[in-house]
């Protein structure tokens, strides 16, 4: 699971990031479009190319010294979509709905970010779902789980790399 949160999240984190900076208790918030692609070589024992399209709105919560202390994303407006593509074979989901809540330590680095909803659901013809992904997971700022709640991959993901043939 930890792996495909890697190139979202950086994804995400980037493009919050580069919001611009508030005082006295603020918040700002901006929608972004996200058009970004990631290899991962670990997920299956080939490469799964991973393709990452929609609109995300992020605010940024400052305190009254003007230290970003949360930034919750939401794929939204309208669809978020999700396409992985391996020899030859693309699955794609759509409408992804999700919400990352990302909080921060006084240094300015990740304390924990928190997932909430539909964060992957990839079907197959012929095999239903092959990956599912739902629920609540908390984690602190290096992936480590600290909460999960919900259907969740935990690591299996044979149907997911069976699709692909």
């Amino acid at each position: 699971m930890r792996r495909v949160w890697l190139p979202l999240a950086a994804v995400m984190l980037a493009a919050t990031t580069s919001a611009q900076t508030a005082t006295a208790n603020t918040q700002v918030r901006t929608m972004f479009q996200i058009d970004d692609t990631a290899v991962d070589s670990g997920l299956c024992p080939f490469g799964v190319t991973f393709r990452f399209v929609g609109s995300v709105t992020s605010t940024d919560f400052y305190n009254n010294n003007g230290f970003l202390y949360k930034t919750i994303s939401k794929g939204r407006p309208g669809p978020f979509r999700v396409t992985a593509t391996a020899k030859g074979t693309t699955l794609t989901q759509q409408n992804s709905s999700f919400t990352e809540v990302v909080t921060y330590n006084a240094d300015g680095s990740v304390r924990t970010r928190t997932d909430t909803g539909l964060y992957n659901k990839f079907t197959a013809p012929g095999r239903g779902i092959v990956w599912l992904d739902a629920g609540r997971v908390v984690v602190d700022g290096d992936f480590n789980i600290l909460f999960q709640s919900g259907p969740h991959q935990n690591g299996d993901f044979r149907a997911f790399c069976a699709a692909f043939g």
